[in-house]
């Protein structure tokens, strides 16, 4: 077990994926979604500590009115869960390279809420509505962009739809982020 804090999950991502990825006919269109608990709430406290993190490494964000020891160890212990789902995410990516699917593969990365930060998360300030979303699909997506459009879940499912060509039912709510993407736009 090499889980650095016990609210971190026991499930082995990756090999989940793996298992799954195996299953799969090589000519066969997959989706597979993968749901991780981490980072959430609450933290084992200490564990950034304990796991060799530094208080003077934190920058502590704008949003919180204190700047205190505990904050900066709270951040750590947040920050290490980033850190594990990271990891998780990049077992995963290493597997679809290795059976040759990274290129062909639309990669969609997102939180499922803001940040569980002090006016974010459950608040209407900006960092309330900002929930993170990264895409990656070698040769159509262009690398490195920064997009600044106000997009939603409920864009992701006509998305996957029309990239496979087929169209979204007329009940289905949300828009196909397909222009978006694949913008040539900086």
């Amino acid at each position: 077990d090499s889980r650095p804090a016990s609210g971190i999950s026991a499930v082995d991502y990756a090999a989940n994926f793996s298992a799954f990825l195996r299953n799969q006919r090589a000519d066969q269109p997959f989706c597979f979604w993968f749901g991780a608990s981490e980072p959430h709430a609450p933290w084992e406290e200490g564990s950034g500590l304990r796991a060799g993190r530094r208080l003077e490494a934190v920058d502590v964000p704008p949003n919180f009115e204190k700047d205190t020891p505990k904050v900066r160890s709270w951040l750590l212990d947040y920050y290490l869960e980033l850190e594990w789902f990271d990891q998780q995410l990049g077992q995963i990516l290493k597997i679809l390279e290795n059976s040759g699917e990274l290129d062909n593969t639309l990669i969609v990365v997102t939180g499922d809420n803001g940040s569980p930060m002090a006016r974010a998360k459950n608040d209407v300030y900006d960092l309330g509505t900002h929930v993170p979303l990264m895409a990656r699909w070698q040769g159509k997506i262009k690398p490195g962009r920064v997009v600044e459009d106000l997009v939603g879940f409920v864009d992701l499912g006509p998305t996957f739809l029309d990239i496979t060509s087929l169209k979204p039912p007329v009940e289905m709510a949300g828009r196909s982020l397909r222009n978006i993407l694949l913008s040539e736009k900086h």
